[in-house]
């Protein structure tokens, strides 16, 4: 779910921060996508329509647009934040090859309850499940033999990091 300019303009008014054509751009270029973009990308987008837009307003305008509830920041890597302007519950589908991010909506894993939560005096507010792999294009590239790389295990198997090592 996305929301429409007059939500939009309120949110911002209740947090004392203007509407200006370049932030509903943002919005809107961030809301016109699936693709889970990075401020960069977003920056880049509208810079299209907007040349004189800062990077600093882009960001800016992400946080605030997060602290609204008008998107999630979703942070994988710890090296890039992407976003995602959809806010209604769903999931993801990563891929460690190409790290393309897509939405998974699954009533199943909606329904997900924990019971350990109340067990350890915790409140749990909300969830989103995520399934790591390869896409069809990464694994059509992928060598015969070569290594799988899991979000989770030792930083070393990360192929970020190992791009980094290998430097």
């Amino acid at each position: 779910m996305t929301v429409g300019l007059d939500e939009m303009r309120k949110r911002f008014r209740e947090r004392g921060v203007r509407m200006t054509p370049q932030r509903a751009a943002i919005y809107g270029a961030l809301a016109g996508t699936t693709s889970h973009p990075t401020a960069e990308d977003l920056y880049r987008e509208v810079k299209k329509i907007h040349p004189m837009i800062s990077r600093n307003t882009v960001y800016y305008t992400l946080g605030v647009l997060r602290e609204a509830g008008l998107v999630r920041e979703v942070n994988y890597w710890h090296d890039r934040s992407r976003f995602d302007a959809n806010i209604d519950l769903h999931h993801h589908l990563i891929c460690l090859g190409c790290r393309k991010i897509e939405d998974l909506m699954d009533a199943t894993l909606d329904r997900l309850s924990v019971r350990v939560g109340s067990r350890l005096d915790f409140e749990v507010t909300g969830h989103r499940v995520e399934f790591h792999g390869y896409c069809a294009a990464c694994r059509r590239r992928k060598r015969p033999g070569a290594a799988t790389h899991h979000l989770g295990h030792h930083s070393s198997q990360h192929p970020s990091i190992q791009r980094r090592r290998e430097r």
